[in-house]
């Protein structure tokens, strides 16, 4: 039996053992970015056989102990200004090395990103002493959107490979480096426009909503239909911006414990809501128009929208509606 065939073998009793492995370090990196109030996603994988295999051919210097991403866990954020933030958070959570910043020198473009080697479970989570430290670990890797756009878009194709770079004509390696270039100015602008732009109370207010939303759930809302429902209920307050977000801010705090065990329940099924609703961000300030004021928000909501989901928001929030 050849060595190919020796960690075919290896993989196909440890797989799943990694796949377990993979999938607590991303519960653990989603538990530390939580509290960031900002939109990401985690996920958590082990190579495939063929995968593992290839990459064993590809690297001849590495055997099937020492290959160094068996599992990998992937954190996704909007913004570049969100990278330092999420990368430090996970380096407080974690048992890990320093994070390698894959950024360009000044006159390069191409693929970026921040990857984290040797990360691993810390030695209090009580998993850790299931997954012996010199076997276990993962690859991570943080990315913004526009970064993960084009690490997805290279992946199968030569330009992620420097060698076949160097061989192309000077034509192709220069549009190759424009479309790079390309995707990079409009991550950089997306993040100065996010943090830049004065827009409509009710945008700011969805802003304001975003900040404590997204540290209860990371299910993504639909931005358009919360314009729509916050333009309709902004005025229900009759005061400036900055005093409903006040009215917001504390209302949010005081109901935080209840709020965390809501979405915890929601999210893993024990108790799914029934309003689709419940998953936007400014179901926290109906919330606080359900306990403040009830009866002018009904007036109001079913002016412009069906009132059965109301109904449905207070339900699942627990708030009588009579």
């Amino acid at each position: 039996m050849n060595d190919l065939d020796d960690a075919r073998k290896l993989w196909l009793e440890e797989q799943s053992r990694f796949a377990e492995y993979a999938k607590l370090v991303g519960d653990c990196v989603n538990d530390a970015l939580r509290p960031l109030g900002l939109w990401y996603e985690v996920s958590a994988r082990e190579k495939s056989i063929d995968s593992l295999v290839k990459k064993l051919i590809k690297k001849p210097s590495h055997s099937y102990e020492t290959l160094p991403d068996k599992a990998g866990v992937r954190v996704v954020t909007r913004y570049r200004s969100d990278l330092a933030k999420v990368v430090e958070a996970i380096q407080g959570a974690l048992h890990c090395g320093p994070a390698d910043w894959k950024d360009q020198a000044p006159n390069e473009v191409g693929y970026a990103s921040v990857h984290i080697d040797l990360a691993r479970l810390p030695e209090s989570h009580p998993s850790q002493k299931f997954f012996p430290v010199n076997h276990f670990w993962v690859e991570l890797q943080v990315r913004t959107l526009a970064q993960h756009l084009w690490a997805e878009l290279s992946h199968d194709s030569i330009y992620k490979n420097d060698e076949t770079i160097q061989v192309l004509s000077t034509d192709v390696k220069r549009r190759v480096n424009l479309m790079a270039g390309q995707i990079e100015v409009a991550d950089r602008e997306f993040d100065r426009l996010g943090k830049e732009t004065r827009m409509e109370d009710a945008v700011d207010l969805l802003r304001f909503l975003e900040s404590y939303y997204f540290a209860l759930s990371s299910k993504k809302p639909d931005p358009e239909l919360s314009l729509i429902i916050l333009r309709k209920l902004l005025p229900l307050y009759g005061v400036s911006l900055n005093q409903v977000e006040e009215r917001l801010r504390a209302f949010i705090e005081e109901k935080n414990s209840f709020l965390h065990t809501r979405f915890a329940l929601a999210a893993d099924g024990t108790s799914p809501p029934a309003s689709p609703l419940f998953f936007q961000p400014e179901m926290l300030m109906i919330y606080e128009r359900l306990q403040d004021d009830p009866g002018i928000l009904r007036k109001y909501w079913s002016e412009s929208f069906p009132e059965k989901e109301l109904e449905k928001i207070a339900n699942d929030l627990g708030v009588s509606y009579q």
